[in-house]
């Protein structure tokens, strides 16, 4: 018995897929041999890594990679480059936001035929048993195109698919409309998959649950009581041996190791009970569930001693409580200087955030996707405005790299938001520009689809693309499409009132690529003296000695603090009226150092540890602040 996972265009090339990884360790656990085939970097190094990169990049609301294959696989009968163009890429709402993508879209339609005779007469298929692909975003059309070649030619090869394409609903119907799949994995592959070869090694025909397979002219499935989540402390160390044997051959110039995925957690612990009303991420398989702490130094120490070059780029869709009790201290304890990014929620604190930077982390993606408190209530986010600031200022802080967006577009948010985001937006140049700004996109296994009658939404339907890829009805589309266009009642609104933050996004991206942003930030000015220096982009350049009663207000304002009792702590510490502390903070929010939204205060400058030392020596006993009646922090990290 031998087997190839095959991984299509168009994967991002700086890491090995996970799934493909892990499908191979578990498969050899069973004395299967198995190979991965990389073919989304033998394209990348036909076409050029800026052009399959700006591919990979683009908007996934256009679909570029899918299109380029669905033209190969069905050629021009429904769609061509001219009306593709006019109908997706020039779409004012779904469409491209700037031509450059344009030319490497044309650049993948031109060497995909040569790519595509390329990876099949170089490889043996004859020699396989069981061809897999695995397919996450634009994967699925080159798969298809790659496997109807194999049927054609070799028909007695078992061709199987599985991934994100794949879950639940949407397997079956591939299976109906592509007859050359023989098997489809319609979730977690990790136990199922290695049980099918290993049943058609021995020669038997038992399709495990979890599968689909062929009977005849029908679509099967062997029945199962309850799905069974696998146990991730029982998978294999994934084997990415031959994505970096390929990797390196086709590059072997390249200064900058590929990045190591590792996987500790699926799932999500905050979407198990409040799920973020656009996420779509975890599919049916929502149920948070981590490894054992051990187990995850075990296999980084493992997958750094074959590939030590690399920096590791965690997988997991949130980063679990209970690794900052145990795991993130180790590596800090460790001085482990690897550099690693995570996904975490917004709500991490200081304390957190520098523990996370001594353990090697050096980049994080936040879930920051709004800066107004009610945008983020209808997002489910369980944070707010404030809460979201602070995160991006102590990442600035502490020299971590941070990664987040601005999402509008949802149904029952209120329009003074927009204005909410702008401001706020304005005020905090000094920081990390967003990596997104704009309306939302509405994804399968989101609320937004599940519940979109009861979310506000008055319609939904597959994005204009899928009429391009797939010579399909709507309805039919409508099984095997991910993500969606919508309407609702205020979303004409929505497009003009997003124009503004979009557009000043765009500016503070390009002054942040130019180093040319600016800092706001407190500087040390002598033994016990503090100095504020401005020099934001949107902001006149000044400079300003600060006085004890704005010091401690700034740092009553560190965290998300009510306006009040910021004001009432910080007149206790300087012995000072309350009133004239009162003029002070309004000072300070005028001239956009501290910003109150919704009813917590937070500060905007960058704050030097100094001045928290000082300030802990001196007073160990006012009254912790926190933000208004009515209104308690959110600390989900403290329950």
């Amino acid at each position: 018995m031998k087997v190839a996972i095959v991984v299509m265009p168009f994967l991002a090339i700086d890491r090995p897929s996970l799934a493909a990884g892990l499908l191979k360790a578990a498969v050899e656990r069973r004395g299967i041999t198995c190979d991965c085939k990389y073919f989304n970097v033998t394209f990348a190094s036909m076409i050029g890594v800026r052009t399959y990169t700006d591919i990979v990049d683009t908007s996934l609301t256009v679909l570029p990679g899918e299109w380029i294959f669905s033209q190969l696989y069905y050629g021009q009968a429904f769609s061509d480059w001219a009306r593709y163009e006019s109908e997706v890429l020039r779409c004012p709402v779904w469409g491209l936001d700037q031509e450059g993508s344009s030319d490497s879209i044309r650049e993948g339609l031109s060497a995909a035929p040569s790519f595509l005779r390329i990876v099949f007469e170089s490889s043996d298929w004859n020699q396989y048993d069981l061809v897999a692909f695995t397919s996450t975003f634009e994967q699925t059309m080159p798969s298809l195109c790659l496997a109807r070649m194999i049927r054609e030619h070799y028909p007695q090869v078992k061709i199987a698919a599985g991934g994100a394409n794949f879950e639940s609903s949407m397997g079956l119907a591939y299976m109906e409309h592509f007859p050359f799949l023989d098997y489809v994995c319609t979730g977690e592959g990790d136990v199922c998959f290695p049980d099918l070869c290993e049943n058609l090694s021995r020669g038997l025909h038992d399709v495990p649950s979890g599968i689909l397979y062929r009977a005849g002219d029908k679509v099967r499935s062997t029945p199962t009581k309850a799905r069974d989540f696998v146990e991730l402390d029982g998978l294999p160390i994934p084997e990415f041996g031959d994505f970096f044997r390929v990797f390196s051959n086709s590059f072997p110039q390249c200064r900058d190791a590929p990045v190591l995925v590792v996987e500790t957690s699926r799932g999500c612990w905050w979407g198990e009970h409040y799920h973020c009303t656009f996420c779509g991420l975890n599919g049916e398989g929502m149920k948070f569930r981590q490894k054992h702490w051990r187990r995850v130094v075990e296999e980084v120490d493992e997958l750094r001693s074959r590939h030590p070059r690399s920096p590791l780029h965690f997988a997991d869709n949130i980063l679990s409580l209970h690794y900052l009790k145990n795991l993130i201290p180790y590596w800090a304890d460790k001085q482990d200087s690897t550099k690693k990014f995570f996904e975490v929620k917004s709500n991490l604190t200081h304390s957190q955030i520098a523990l996370l930077k001594r353990a090697g982390v050096t980049s994080l993606q936040a879930g920051v996707e709004s800066l107004a408190d009610d945008t983020l209530r209808v997002m489910r986010k369980g944070v707010t405005g404030a809460q979201n600031v602070a995160l991006l200022r102590w990442a600035a802080e502490l020299g971590v790299d941070i990664y987040w967006n601005v999402l509008v577009g949802f149904p029952n948010e209120p329009f003074t938001d927009y204005d909410v985001n702008l401001s706020v937006m304005k005020l905090i140049t000094h920081l990390r520009p967003p990596e997104f700004c704009g309306h939302i996109r509405l994804d399968r296994f989101s609320p937004n689809y599940t519940d979109w009658r009861s979310l506000g939404f008055s319609a939904i339907r597959p994005l204009a693309v899928y009429k391009h890829l797939f010579p399909l009805e709507e309805s039919e589309l409508s099984r095997l499409a991910i993500y969606f266009a919508y309407e609702h009642p205020e979303f004409d609104k929505v497009l003009e009132r997003a124009t503004p933050l979009a557009d000043f996004s765009k500016q503070w991206r390009e002054k942040h690529s130019t180093n040319e942003s600016g800092t706001l930030a407190i500087l040390p000015n002598g033994p016990g003296d503090f100095v504020l220096v401005d020099s934001r982009f949107n902001f006149e350049k000044s400079e300003m000695p600060l006085n004890p009663i704005q010091i401690e207000l700034l740092l009553q304002c560190d965290a998300p603090a009510g306006s009040r009792r910021a004001i009432q702590n910080a007149a206790t510490a300087c012995e000072a009226a309350v009133e004239e502390v009162d003029a002070t903070f309004d000072t300070l929010v005028s001239r956009g150092i501290i910003a109150v939204i919704g009813k917590q205060a937070i500060t905007l400058p960058l704050l030097p540890e100094k001045a928290r030392l000082e300030r802990a020596t001196e007073s160990n006993q006012i009254q912790p602040t926190r933000s208004e009646e009515g209104w308690p922090a959110l600390n989900i990290l403290s329950q």
